[in-house]
């Protein structure tokens, strides 16, 4: 199977666990890591518009990276919910399946991949903002940026916004954000003429922490919001208070938040994480994908990396999902459509402890 529908199978999954039912707002702090994602309709809105999602893959069992991504859905366009899940389904599942690209390449072809596909479908008149990470086991760390969505750091130089919104009152370095100055300039789903913004960055080991938010959540003033982030405090309860923060100042909008602390220790080695296992968290939930790869010269399929040798033949096919949905409704569904050879792999998989939920075969 070509790259592109191996894609197309990642993003379609990925896109339906982004659209199911949540409650109104939800804290998670990801578990054995320093990160936290949080979102909150806030009290204004009666539909939240913003999605955030943090990846993890563990490509061998010394190499990883981890993607977070949140994209901010445009309601003054159309479906602006859609298009926020739209852009972060295609943008994960574009940096899993070209994972051999170095992390600038691949997120610049993840950002296009998200804009090409909501111009497609709503040519020009939906989009979603988009702010993004990429950072590996090596200490490698990109950014890009779209839209008035924003990255914050704490390092040694003190708490700083390091994206500059795309609005004329960001360009102009302008607080006073009146209706005539806040529109964006450019968004994902503008089509052709997008322009992403890539930001230099210091060494991992000189960033403390590292806070992507919507404009529900930044709207208060900097330095309301370096105050919350001062506390040595675990990721979810800094993450809480911005939020609490937000809602207590108005709650116009919808507030999110994705807040990385102590990025040194991100890779130090973990147990029961298993090689070519894809995470995904939200924060109301978490999905994996399960990795296997088959190279065209052996006959015998073999658990490995997500890293697939590019000469290999590459077959995707989705054995099982969890959504929102229970276990037994999940295996009840999926068992009337399995042929006889994925029901014998399904029977091999129970008997493995705490297997992934969503598994992928790489064939």
């Amino acid at each position: 199977m070509e790259k592109n529908e191996v894609q197309i199978q990642i993003q379609t999954q990925v896109q339906r666990w982004l659209s199911r039912k949540t409650t109104t707002g939800s804290v998670r702090q990801v578990t054995g890591l320093p990160i936290a994602l949080a979102s909150d309709v806030g009290i204004v809105r009666s539909e939240n518009q913003d999605r955030l999602v943090l990846l993890r893959a563990q490509v061998t069992n010394e190499k990883s990276f981890l993607v977070g991504v949140l994209c901010d859905g445009m309601g003054g366009m159309i479906n602006g919910k859609e298009c926020a899940e739209l852009a972060i389904s295609f943008f994960i599942s574009s940096c899993i399946v070209n994972r051999q690209m170095r992390l600038k390449d691949r997120l610049l072809n993840a950002v296009n991949s998200a804009n090409n596909a909501i111009y497609e479908k709503y040519h020009g008149d939906g989009g979603t903002t988009l702010s993004a990470f990429i950072l590996d086991s090596d200490k490698q760390i990109e950014v890009i940026n779209v839209g008035d969505s924003r990255i914050y750091l704490t390092t040694d130089m003190g708490f700083e916004q390091i994206t500059t919104d795309d609005t004329v009152a960001g360009q102009l370095k302008n607080n006073f954000h009146t209706p005539e100055v806040s529109g964006l300039l450019q968004y994902i789903g503008i089509g052709p003429s997008l322009e992403p913004h890539f930001i230099e960055l210091p060494h991992v080991d000189k960033i403390s922490k590292l806070l992507m938010t919507s404009d529900g959540s930044h709207y208060i003033v900097q330095e309301t919001l370096r105050r919350i982030m001062m506390p040595k405090l675990p990721a979810s309860e800094l993450a809480e208070r911005l939020i609490s923060v937000a809602k207590w100042c108005g709650g116009h909008d919808n507030a999110s938040a994705l807040l990385l602390t102590d990025l040194p220790s991100l890779f130090l080695k973990t147990e029961n994480v298993y090689k070519g296992t894809i995470d995904i968290w939200d924060s109301f939930g978490e999905m994996q994908l399960f990795g296997i790869e088959t190279a065209s010269s052996k006959k015998t399929q073999i658990i490995s990396d997500v890293s697939v040798d590019p000469k290999a033949d590459i077959n995707a096919s989705v054995v099982s999902n969890t959504s929102a949905r229970s276990k037994d409704e999940e295996t009840s569904k999926n068992s009337e459509s399995l042929d006889n050879k994925t029901k014998a792999r399904k029977m091999r998989q129970k008997k493995e402890p705490e297997q992934p939920n969503l598994r992928i075969d790489f064939e």
